[in-house]
């Protein structure tokens, strides 16, 4: 299970308090007509939100914190029991 946090700045200060082994984040770009959605993950938190232009200055900014802190992009995910099915 995930908890989603409201702020951006919630998963910012909580990655910066674990230790080096606990900080595996991972993220998720998914791209429509209606704009970009990312979606991040560390520990047991999460954070999501939708934009409207991909160049939005916030975006860049979690995409930038992302890359820096070594997190995994996602392409997809798929329920254990269908992976190997």
């Amino acid at each position: 299970m995930v908890n989603l946090v409201e702020d951006w700045e919630d998963i910012e200060k909580y990655t910066q308090r674990l230790s080096f082994w606990a900080k595996l984040g991972s993220y998720q770009l998914k791209k429509s007509t209606e704009g970009t959605e990312i979606k991040v993950s560390v520990g047991k938190f999460g954070y999501t939100k939708k934009f409207k232009e991909a160049e939005d200055p916030e975006l860049i900014k979690i995409l930038a914190f992302c890359k820096a802190e070594g997190f995994i992009k996602v392409q997809a995910s798929v329920s254990d029991e269908l992976f190997y099915a």
